[in-house]
């Protein structure tokens, strides 16, 4: 396993931009500690795939043969070879990042681009030291959910199954929905308890039933004190396709904060907080471009809801104080384990959210299964630099994650989800890693008799996946 690489690298542009001796010791030490904060390189091990290499060792080997991985990739930089152009901090952290995801090592580069994104954040002043999380999710929301499974026998993909088994499902989707609407109340409590609110904003990663959870708790407020809202729509921001280049597979990364013009984003909330009438752009995805304007106003006693993705990016509302904004932040929080609870062995939050997706899009938006797998990449990486960073500044959590979501998911796209051999000819690893995990999960779980659909109400979340929602959405 032992690699070693021709440094001619000397100098780096370090954190606060001075030009240092460049240490190769500074990113083995960097790698080791992501690893150690996730248990290590093990769990990112995979037979076929990238357990001949990393299989058995020692996390300190693995450490030293990714560093010179690393090396070899900055040394192919010509213009890093000179002191007067040395790489960036930011540089090297990206070929870090990279070098893990080419190995399969999803975790470990998960927790170490979190890391080193919030730390950019700190030193930017986009992010106070204080509100910077320890974590790549609401911990305080997962330990709940935690314990709610844990009550309900749902913490296990065994425990799942048996509810399955014994057609308690009708029992388990009520205790459910009535979990959710309980938080969705403390919610709305914590937004009545605050005088001066602005804005309201519910974020959270992609397919966490934002749309749903925002209208439910804007609805709560509305009937309880006659609050009035008005909605200002975030995608309507996006850069045209022709300023979103196309990877080598034909897509486009609309996932990150910057494919918004947040300053025209930020110049018009402002304004809109200052009574001005603003000219809103209208973008058309089928077009892939801004078709108009439509004209929006906000009054003194309204509130503005941003409907955004990335709602907590700092620099979206940037100038309003935090006393003005209200941010509930949604997130699949059930740690399902999918055999005995040992480290490492829980599903992925992300499986849920990925599976949501991929039935939402091909039902509702004319998308490909294997399309959405591929780009899924770009969907964690928006989460793990714009997103996740920013959960200390949420004001209120939300487990958007259903006890009954996994058996539901499998009934409505066993048939369609691939293996990871039906994968296209030069599908990625992260996309082959990806499909093989939630493959399996799926063929974990015991297959429901009879559609669930019926047993849901049409006011669940859900069902902006699987369709037949009933609530009248409050667009733009």
């Amino acid at each position: 396993m032992k690699l070693k690489t021709d440094n001619r690298i000397l100098l780096i542009d370090d954190k606060v931009g001075n030009r240092v001796p460049f240490r190769m010791e500074k990113i083995s030490e960097a790698i080791l500690k992501a690893a150690r904060k996730v248990g290590g390189f093990q769990g990112d091990v995979h037979e076929g795939i990238n357990a001949s290499l990393f299989k058995g060792k020692s996390d300190e080997d693995a450490a030293e043969f990714l560093t010179n991985d690393v090396l070899g990739r900055l040394n192919s930089h010509p213009q890093y070879l000179t002191p007067n152009t040395p790489p960036p901090l930011e540089e090297i952290h990206r070929n870090v990042i990279k070098t893990l995801r080419f190995w399969g090592l999803r975790t470990v580069a998960d927790e170490y681009q979190f890391y080193s994104a919030g730390r950019l954040w700190v030193r930017r002043g986009a992010l106070d030291e204080a509100d910077f999380c320890q974590v790549p999710y609401p911990a305080g929301l997962v330990e709940t959910a935690t314990e709610w499974n844990r009550k309900m026998g749902t913490d296990t993909i065994d425990g799942i199954n048996d509810w399955v088994q014994k057609g308690r499902m009708k029992e388990l989707v009520d205790a459910s929905c009535a979990e959710y609407e309980r938080q969705l109340q403390e919610a709305a409590e914590l937004f009545l308890e605050r005088d001066g609110i602005r804005i309201f904003m519910v974020t959270g990663p992609s397919s966490s039933g934002k749309t749903t959870t925002t209208n439910k708790v804007t609805d709560l407020i509305r009937k309880k004190t006659g609050q009035e809202f008005v909605v200002f729509s975030a995608d309507n921001y996006f850069y045209s396709v022709d300023q979103h280049p196309t990877d080598q597979h034909g897509d486009r990364d609309y996932e990150r904060a910057r494919a918004y013009e947040i300053p025209l984003m930020k110049q018009h909330i402002q304004d809109l907080l200052n009574g001005k009438i603003v000219q809103t752009p209208l973008f058309d995805f089928k077009e892939g471009a801004r078709t108009g304007t439509l004209p929006l106003q906000l009054k003194d006693n309204q509130v503005l809801i941003i409907d955004c993705l990335h709602g907590l990016y700092p620099y979206i509302s940037q100038g309003v104080p935090d006393s003005q904004k209200f941010k509930v932040f949604l997130f699949n929080a059930n740690r399902v384990f999918e055999r005995e609870q040992t480290r490492g062995s829980a599903v992925p939050f992300t499986v849920v959210n990925l599976l949501r997706r991929i039935l939402r899009d091909t039902k509702h938006r004319n998308k490909d299964v294997k399309g959405i797998i591929g780009h899924w990449h770009y969907v964690r990486d928006g989460e793990m630099t714009d997103m996740l960073p920013f959960l200390g500044t949420a004001d209120a959590f939300v487990n958007g994650g259903l006890a009954f979501d996994l058996p539901v998911l499998k009934y409505h796209l066993d048939a369609q989800f691939p293996r990871p051999e039906q994968l296209p000819a030069g599908a990625s690893l992260d996309a082959y890693l990806r499909t093989m995990e939630a493959r399996r999960i799926l063929d974990s779980l015991t297959s429901l008799k009879e559609d669930p659909d019926p047993l849901i109400p049409g006011d669940c979340h859900i069902r902006e996946f699987i369709g037949g929602l009933e609530l009248e959405i409050q667009h733009q």
